[in-house]
């Protein structure tokens, strides 16, 4: 194994349990190592610090996957099974019994890994699919034989009663079709079905998915989880959903109709969860599902339908297209977009982009109705984000209260050592 030395004083943050080393903190340089390579740290004067793997393709030219001295080997795919196995099992305890992510990078210690578990339902036939995301070299090089790695994944996760379902009823799909991956020296991939479930459809299919309220029926989902966007769909906003939800529980309905507006809607997610809580009090529920792409909104309606709403499907460009709406219309107006920044020069664009979002949004919510504010570009400071969003409610005339702030659940669990994984922001405000 590779051992590598800090220069001196740049082990403090390592200690303090953040998982990246750079490469001007290294006493030598990282080049002419093959990305991807095991790696052992030590301090200037020799001492461990942590097992992992280096890339000179990367300014990060360190991830640490373990800080135990012990664990020699960590430069192993079956040390990487062992990991997930105790991050899914993480998730068990927690009661999650639906789709969940199963590991979030760093938040698991294992940086550059990204695992979704769908539970799914078609034709009465059920089973389970595992899509992953490999982000970095070091990754990619620990699991070169990736479906030997997931059959034993499977395998022991049925022998440790983690799951029911066999290798026979998993399906694989790898979604390494993200940009991230070139600043890591890897090439963009199509998506791949590394492995298939015999009579079961991946680009139409009901993922089933833990419902807001405790007790309730699994909630199933249309999606297309082979070439959908991220893996097929957004298990981070779950959270968020079920504390709005329990919000609308105890509002009032004036006229015996609540009109959503969920703009970029994906698949449906918000409107279908909400739906399903409010139609339990008997209330009506009409959702305008307003996005860009034909596919997701035909899924958003066949699942905002089934639990009982009325879906108006919009096609519309939400940064161009929301004056076709009429203002003041809205119980509920649902700001969800897609990154807008994802890279440090994006950040003036991107602020504008949010600015003009949400300021349409408190134009478009009743007086008394409620404007759900959210961003998924982690490079956006929450409190930039704030800021944007006082901006819009003065544009939009409006005098909103802060009700709530969200963020990813217990199924993204983030290192307090590391700040980056905080990603997600959600602000629910009430409009007067």
């Amino acid at each position: 194994m590779v051992v590598w030395k800090l220069n001196k004083g740049a082990d403090r943050r390592i200690r303090g349990g953040h998982p990246w080393i750079f490469s001007n903190e290294l006493s030598v340089s990282p080049k002419g190592l093959r990305p991807g390579t095991p790696v052992l740290l030590q301090d200037t004067k020799g001492q461990f610090l942590a097992y992992g793997y280096g890339n000179p393709n990367s300014l990060i030219s360190f991830r640490a996957l373990s800080y135990n001295v012990e664990d020699r080997d960590a430069s192993h795919s079956e040390f990487i099974v062992r990991k997930v196995l105790k991050a899914w099992w993480v998730r068990k305890a927690l009661g999650y019994g639906g789709s969940f992510r199963m590991v979030y990078g760093e938040g698991d210690y294992l940086p550059g890994l990204v695992i979704d578990l769908y539970h799914i339902e078609q034709n009465g036939k059920r089973g389970q699919v595992l899509a992953a995301q490999i982000l970095s070299a070091g990754m990619e090089e620990l699991l070169r034989d990736l479906e030997l790695f997931f059959k034993n994944l499977v395998e022991d996760g049925v022998e440790q009663k983690l799951s029911e379902y066999t290798w026979e009823q998993t399906a694989v799909v790898i979604r390494n079709d993200v940009n991230v991956r070139k600043l890591e020296g890897l090439e963009y991939q199509e998506a791949k079905l590394l492995k298939s479930i015999e009579g079961i459809d991946l680009t139409d299919i009901d993922i089933l998915l833990d419902p807001p309220k405790a007790g309730d029926d699994l909630i199933p989902m249309a999606t297309n989880l082979v070439d959908g966007q991220k893996t097929g769909f957004f298990l981070d906003q779950a959270h968020n959903i079920q504390a709005i939800c329990d919000v609308l529980e105890r509002i009032d309905v004036d006229d015996g109709i609540l009109r959503i507006l969920d703009l970029c809607c994906y698949v449906g997610q918000w409107s279908t969860k909400i739906t399903s809580v409010l139609k339990r009090r008997g209330i009506k529920v009409e959702v305008t599902a307003v996005d860009v792409s034909d596919q997701a909104l035909a899924f958003a309606k066949k699942n905002i339908d089934r639990q009982g709403a009325v879906t108006i499907i919009r096609k519309l460009d939400v940064l161009r297209d929301l004056g076709a709406l009429p203002d003041r219309h809205f119980d509920v107006v649902i700001a969800d977009p897609p990154a807008f920044i994802k890279a440090k020069k994006d950040v003036p664009t991107g602020r504008h982009a949010y600015l003009k979002l949400n300021t349409a949004a408190f134009k478009l919510v009743k007086r008394g109705g409620l404007v759900v504010s959210c961003s998924c570009s982690g490079l956006f400071a929450e409190s930039e984000l704030i800021e944007t969003l006082s901006k819009a409610a003065r544009r939009g005339e409006t005098e909103p209260r802060c009700l709530l702030k969200g963020g990813h659940g217990p199924d993204h669990p983030v290192l307090m050592s590391f700040s980056e994984g905080f990603y997600l922001k959600m602000f629910l405000h009430h409009v007067i």
